[in-house]
């Protein structure tokens, strides 16, 4: 069967019904508030170098009705050559949990000029999805249409920006895993969109090379940790000691990702003030020793010993210098200076934006248990 939105109906000949997987069309021309919901700054259907087009500043307009897994999702976008981030949200459990491909107007020609991340709990996750996986350097064309087309298939999906050329291959979606809602995004800054075109397909063909990302984890990362629920930083802000969750809470347990970083927002999201968590092992040895451990955080971290701070640092963007991103790695190191028996190791982690996230390594772990 095939079913269409509004406007127009796309069909196929009848004859090759039987033969095609069940295909469902999406087809909005044009925009309004009737087949979308709507929300930014600013918004406005206008007319925009010759087509009829949703202009957002700052927002979200998502479709409908739509209930997209697998398939195509095709539109066109237009946009100037300063801070802009036009996108598509696809596969929405929520307003807060989605997927997300996105274009960066400023990095056009570079590596990361294309963006993939989960967003979860309404925190995207670009300083953890970072690298070949997740950005490719594509050209941007500024102030008329570029043509962008997704094809998702399972865990995977192709992009295809301003050509009929794979431009980047996602190998692996990290976000809620089910169907939902299609939706255009940019922010911050904005953009036209037009011509949208969701194509729900069970077994679409993905063509394009698979990126051969290097596993870089090491065999002694930290890969379960034990996370409390969210709290106000402020509670900790002037903390030196610290053996208790800030206005109690309970504790949830949340395994590592890619390069051995584990996505706090997979738990929870950083509203209402709550922004920070804390992430917790026990280092159980036989001996009084120092311990060395490499780590890296997003956006900002106080790491406690047996309830006493050792170190506090930020990594947010743009803190170091204006071309700092706050990605996430093992750049940081500190000695601990374990006692025999268990020891408490939490990271009081904090989120402002861009990735919440945890990641240590003990590269001299032998002789000591690691548990959540």
């Amino acid at each position: 069967m095939i079913t269409h939105y509004s406007g127009r109906l796309l069909s196929l000949a009848a004859p090759l019904i039987a033969l095609l997987p069940v295909t469902t069309v999406y087809a909005q021309q044009p925009f309004d508030s009737s087949a979308f919901n709507i929300s930014g700054a600013e918004w406005r259907v206008e007319s925009y170098a010759g087509q009829s087009s949703l202009m957002l500043r700052n927002g979200a307009a998502w479709l409908k009705g739509s209930h997209f897994d697998n398939g195509t999702i095709e539109f066109d976008a237009a946009f100037s050559n300063s801070t802009a981030f036009p996108g598509i949200a696809f596969r929405a459990a929520t307003h807060d949990d989605y997927e997300l491909f996105y274009l960066r107007a400023t990095r056009s020609g570079m590596w990361d000029a294309t963006q993939y991340t989960p967003v979860l709990h309404g925190v995207y996750g670009w300083q953890i999805y970072t690298g070949p996986a997740y950005n490719a350097p594509v050209e941007l064309a500024f102030e008329r249409w570029m043509h962008i087309k997704l094809v998702v298939s399972g865990t995977r999906a192709n992009v295809f920006v301003g050509s009929d050329t794979v431009s980047q291959v996602i190998p692996l979606l990290r976000g809620p895993g089910q169907a939902g809602e299609v939706g255009l995004v940019v922010g911050p800054g904005s953009a036209h969109f037009a011509n949208l075109v969701v194509h729900s397909e069970n077994a679409p063909r993905l063509s394009g090379v698979v990126p051969q990302v290097r596993d870089s984890t090491p065999a002694t990362i930290i890969r379960s940790w034990r996370v409390s629920s969210p709290f106000p930083e402020s509670s900790i802000a002037a903390a030196t000691q610290l053996s208790n969750i800030p206005g109690g809470g309970t504790w949830s347990t949340l395994g590592i990702e890619e390069r051995g970083i584990a996505n706090l927002a997979r738990l929870a999201g950083n509203g209402n003030g709550r922004n920070t968590v804390i992430a917790a092992v026990t280092l159980t040895t036989q001996r009084a020793e120092t311990l060395r451990m490499r780590f890296g955080f997003s956006d900002r971290v106080r790491v406690f010993l047996n309830g006493r701070l050792v170190y506090a640092g930020n990594d947010s963007f743009a803190m170091r210098d204006r071309n700092f991103l706050g990605t996430v790695g093992l750049f940081d190191e500190l000695a601990l200076p374990l006692r025999s028996g268990a020891n408490e190791l939490w990271f009081a982690v904090s989120e402002t934006f861009g990735g919440w996230a945890v990641t240590a390594d003990l590269p001299d772990r032998s002789g000591v248990r690691v548990s959540p």
